[in-house]
């Protein structure tokens, strides 16, 4: 009988082997929501507006009180983007969206105020990195929950399958892994959300700030 960490890890496995176009495209709204956030930057904001985002000035304090209210808040907009994935994987779309492609608007605005398209990236590259990795994971959490959701109407309404159990039990049985997938999918992303929360009070800056001095 398997432990409960090697069925954990035997559906995140599950999860990138089964639904490998799931990921992927889930990389690529990703990766177009940054470039389209930089790329429309200019559209949607005045210059005015864009220095406003500037991310030129970083302190922090270390407080723990300022971590535990970054890690509540952003761990919250996971856990809502993920059941809000059952309405047609909006949550998601909209998830890394708002994040990813504000990501690529200041990435914008910081190179108006400096020249250096890059500077945003570098002073934020330790819990950025982790951050967006988050919302890339439970986004793909959200797919695989949406896609679930799909599977098991398709199935539950199917006449080709034995019913001798009953269609909502038969339909279950058959769909019930993808189900475990997204939710270990969705755990993972959580957990790499709250250490990203933790690198950015107590880490991220001067690690940041030393990128960016070096290059």
């Amino acid at each position: 009988m398997m432990s409960f960490f090697e069925s954990y890890f035997k559906y995140v496995e599950g999860a990138f082997a089964d639904h490998q176009f799931l990921f992927l495209l889930t990389l690529l709204i990703g990766i177009s929501c940054w470039v389209g956030g930089y790329f429309l930057a200019d559209w949607i904001f005045t210059p005015q507006e864009l220095t406003y985002y500037e991310y030129l000035a970083q302190e922090t304090f270390f407080s723990f009180g300022d971590m535990m209210y970054i890690i509540v808040n952003n761990c919250l907009i996971n856990i809502s983007s993920y059941f809000e994935a059952i309405f047609f994987g909006f949550g998601p779309v909209y998830d890394m969206a708002i994040n990813m492609g504000m990501s690529g608007v200041i990435s914008r605005a910081t190179e108006i105020a400096c020249g250096d398209p890059f500077l945003f990236l570098k002073l934020t590259c330790l819990h950025g990195f982790f951050e967006d990795l988050s919302t890339i994971l439970n986004s793909f959490a959200g797919f695989i929950l949406f896609s679930f959701v799909v599977r098991f109407i398709k199935n539950l309404f199917s006449p080709s399958y034995n019913l001798a159990d009953g269609r909502f039990l038969n339909s279950w049985k058959i769909n019930k892994k993808h189900l475990y997938q997204s939710v270990a999918i969705f755990i993972l992303g959580l957990a790499v959300m709250i250490f990203a929360g933790f690198l950015e009070e107590y880490i991220s800056i001067p690690f940041g700030n030393l990128v960016a001095a070096i290059f």
